[in-house]
């Protein structure tokens, strides 16, 4: 009797085994289908924000490159340095284009005392143009004695920045003169040989004193300069970069999405940006445009599809993202950073609504 309770009790205490089996049959069909819905609601986020970690920021680079060849006499700038649109970057020695300078001023002398009169204007604009030129040096020299003087890591001198102002008022001055010389050398003449001389010793003298300006580089616009290798005795050529300069202005992303991506990808619609530098830190832009040839087809070496071993991969094309968030000094933008962009392809960008 004692038994057949104990047993009675156990069954009691125990569930049937076709329950347990039943709970775990509807946990998997729960849990199965918290997958399906996860995996259906990721495709979808991932076909309407389309997003790539294959993108990296860009600006503007100028390569800046001397108009004459020579010798590097003075350098102005290192690597990383703020520079303003015509601010001086190096300087060339001057000595063998001083010499064709004076070669070339002599030529006009002598034809302007032959031309007489008709030559009055000419001569005039010539003085004028040499005095401008005169004026740059001096305000270069003056630039140089206060930059020497400017203390590393202090705040920039009075000095420094009287002598900048001065440096580019000269330039200003200076370019006026040149158009006006050029202005007086396209006048109206009686042809005659003195004339006709007089106007190619003026071409030689207009030439002369732009090689003798160009011993001066300046900053083809506001930036940082990178790339610094210049030293003074160095010899540069001619058109080729010494330096780079990177502007400040505009900054980009250039996103490498996959091709199976671009289909809800249209110009205008807004974007969200990570830069791996800036952890937790999100920029704000928008799509510019979208590559007309993938990234591959512009490649030194572009694929040869035409063989008998053809694998087909995705392509990647290269959409440009433009970046507009203010600019916060603090978190400073960089060229080739590595970004991670998310683009809303649930705007309309015919309307500007989602």
């Amino acid at each position: 009797m004692n038994q057949d309770a104990t047993t009675a009790a156990k069954t009691a205490q125990t569930p049937p085994k076709n329950d347990k089996a039943r709970r775990r049959w509807i946990a998997l069909a729960v849990l199965l289908a918290v997958t399906i819905v996860g995996v259906l609601a990721y495709w979808r986020y991932a076909e309407l924000y389309p997003s790539t970690d294959n993108a990296y920021t860009h600006t503007n680079i100028v390569r800046v490159a001397p108009q004459i060849s020579g010798i590097v006499a003075q350098v102005y700038v290192q690597d990383d340095d703020k520079v303003a649109t015509g601010d001086p970057l190096f300087a060339l020695d001057p000595a063998p284009y001083e010499a064709a300078l004076r070669g070339a001023r002599a030529q006009f002398d002598a034809a302007v005392n032959a031309a007489g009169t008709a030559a009055d204007d000419l001569k005039a604009a010539a003085t004028t143009l040499e005095e401008k030129r005169a004026a740059l040096d001096e305000a270069i020299a003056k630039y140089r004695e206060a930059k020497t003087a400017q203390k590393p890591g202090e705040p920039v001198s009075p000095q420094l920045t009287e002598a900048l102002e001065s440096w580019h008022k000269s330039w200003e001055a200076f370019n006026a003169a040149e158009a006006a010389f050029s202005t007086a050398q396209d006048q109206e003449l009686v042809v005659t040989t003195p004339t006709v001389k007089l106007r190619a010793a003026a071409a030689q003298l207009d030439k002369a004193t732009q090689d003798r300006v160009n011993i001066y580089v300046t900053a083809p616009g506001g930036g940082w300069v990178s790339n610094m290798r210049l030293r003074p005795g160095a010899v540069v050529q001619a058109g080729t970069p010494a330096l780079a300069v990177v502007e400040e202005g505009t900054w980009w992303v250039d996103a490498n999405f996959k091709e199976t991506d671009l289909g809800r990808i249209k110009a205008g619609q807004p974007a969200t940006i990570k830069l791996d530098m800036y952890p937790g830190v999100t920029f704000d832009g928008v799509v510019e445009s979208i590559s007309s040839g993938s990234g591959a087809t512009f490649s030194v070496l572009p694929p040869e599809n035409a063989t008998g071993n053809w694998v087909k991969v995705t392509q990647r094309f290269p959409v440009r993202i433009e970046i507009t968030s203010e600019p916060d000094p603090d978190r400073p933008l960089r060229v080739g950073a590595s970004a991670k962009v998310t683009v809303d392809t649930t705007v309309d960008t015919a309307k500007g609504t989602q």
